[in-house]
């Protein structure tokens, strides 16, 4: 069946920006998704990343105050917590005041409380809201350990932006059961998710589930005038893969590099002024978001991030 639009619900925050700080990390956990392209590397290479990082925080805000509406910031590495985030957080605030509506961390919780802490009251002195997801690796920290830690972690406000994350695998299912009865009892939001890598060789089912069924985020509306609202891009691809659909999408509208902006390090990947495909690589400096929607270039889209599509132009121009 032929879409009309895929819409993303984001409420108050309209664009959003993914900075990937780094691919290094101080962990080196077999089931991670970035394990080829760091390697446990914290010397050279990090090094390398932090002074790209540090030299684009002032383009970064400039992008900031380019984009419509409000923003979100989503940091992710590699470990973000290897960087001295409240310097960084500190300068975009001073440039970009309201406008940065919210900042998200995903983090292996090495830190300190205090560290997170301290990033919990930065933003909030700001007037930003602040999300923490706090992921749990039995091969480095004790399940004992990570939860004193991650229990002193304090929101200044009544914001429900700290959740416990973790990989549940074959050798960890016992202390996953508890890591689960524990958020239960005091009310954390957790999301466990199975290793993709895991062979079952003892007919073991991993768990697999969260704390709480996620709100819709997007609204699909199809040709026949049907609407479908799904809690993630994955759970729309997943259905439209089940039904063996494959959408063409070169003639809608897409909001990628208008709302939504993916930065690694120093470089940007996607579509801008002059540059026609969204995985063309642009230096951040010579990066302005488009002034609106534009046509998809590509035959089929992957549909990232936060981006939406749709073949009226009208319905993704916000204000």
């Amino acid at each position: 069946m032929e879409l009309i639009s895929i819409l993303s619900l984001n409420g108050t925050c309209f664009s959003t920006i993914k900075w990937r700080l780094t691919d290094c990390c101080n962990y080196n956990c077999s089931y991670c998704v970035r394990k080829y392209l760091m390697a446990n590397r914290l010397d050279m290479n990090f090094k390398e990343d932090k002074l790209k990082v540090m030299r684009s925080v002032s383009e970064v805000a400039r992008i900031i105050k380019e984009l419509p509406g409000n923003v979100k910031l989503d940091l992710i590495g590699g470990e973000v917590s290897l960087f001295d985030l409240h310097s960084i957080l500190d300068d975009l605030f001073k440039s970009c005041g309201s406008k940065l509506y919210r900042v998200n961390i995903t983090t292996n919780m090495s830190e300190s409380a205090e560290y997170y802490n301290d990033l919990t009251q930065l933003c909030y002195s700001y007037g930003s809201e602040i999300g923490i997801t706090c992921s749990w690796h039995s091969d480095f920290v004790s399940l004992e350990d990570f939860i004193a830690k991650f229990s002193q972690i304090k929101s200044p406000t009544n914001q429900k932006g700290i959740r416990i994350e973790c990989v549940s695998r074959e050798d960890n299912q016992e202390d996953v059961k508890k890591l689960i009865r524990i958020c239960d009892d005091n009310n954390f939001t957790y999301f466990i998710e199975k290793d993709i890598n895991f062979i079952n060789y003892t007919n073991m089912e991993l768990i697999n589930v969260s704390s709480k069924t996620k709100k819709p985020r997007y609204k699909v509306v199809y040709e026949d005038g049907t609407e479908r609202l799904f809690g993630s891009r994955n759970e729309f691809l997943a259905k439209a893969n089940e039904n063996f659909l494959v959408y063409t999408l070169k003639n809608y509208y897409c909001t990628r590099d208008y709302n939504y902006v993916y930065i690694e390090k120093d470089m940007h990947r996607g579509r801008s002024t002059g540059k026609e495909f969204c995985h063309e690589v642009v230096p951040i400096e010579d990066f302005h978001p488009l002034k609106e929607p534009v046509k998809c270039a590509c035959n089929q889209c992957s549909m990232c991030g936060q981006i939406s599509i749709s073949k009226d132009k009208s319905l993704l121009a916000k204000e």
